[in-house]
């Protein structure tokens, strides 16, 4: 999972900066948010599940997901963002999502919305993966907090990466993971 001081480091950083709720054990070090992608899909992910992403979206994600056998289907994005992946949908295991910073048309995830993607994924049982793309980049306002901070259910892995805010040669990142999925990652 990483060096401990650095996962204590990585959820203070968090839960000042984007509203996380983690503490340090919860905390994967990663090298970046693309392997991040990569251990979800591998842990997460059995050939022919269902993951919705954003369209348009991250290939990167769309990429990591087709590479463990997972069928990808697109969901489309408005101005509140990744909207609810429709109701014949019954079988998505997993929805990746760029809530903070939608990829690549950068409208922030309405708060009813990011509720109702949370409710969604309850019922349906499955994962959120919310990539915390750009988040760090708000020139008005005050920051918006992650939905992983308004997670009640577990249902949220949260992914991001020093980057942009550090060096992007240091390649360091994170997956926040729920607690009942810990043991699972480790």
């Amino acid at each position: 999972m990483g060096y401990r001081p650095l996962q204590s480091a990585v959820a203070e950083y968090l839960v000042a900066s984007r509203g996380v709720k983690c503490v340090p054990d919860q905390v994967a070090i990663v090298s970046g948010t693309q392997e991040a992608l990569d251990l979800a899909a591998r842990l997460f992910l059995d050939p022919g599940d269902r993951v919705c992403v954003e369209n348009p979206g991250y290939v990167g994600a769309r990429r990591a997901f087709e590479a463990v056998g997972a069928r990808v289907t697109a969901v489309d994005v408005d101005d509140e963002g990744a909207t609810i992946p429709p109701a014949r949908l019954t079988d998505v295991r997993l929805a990746y999502l760029t809530p903070g910073h939608q990829f690549p048309l950068g409208m922030c995830m309405s708060l009813s919305r990011r509720l109702a993607m949370l409710e969604w994924a309850r019922r349906a049982g499955a994962l959120l993966f919310e990539d915390d793309y750009d988040s760090e980049y708000r020139y008005a306002g005050k920051p918006v907090p992650a939905l992983q901070g308004l997670d009640r259910h577990g249902v949220v892995l949260f992914a991001g990466s020093f980057s942009k805010v550090l060096f992007p040669g240091l390649r360091l990142g994170y997956l926040i993971v729920p607690p009942d999925l810990v043991e699972r990652v480790r």
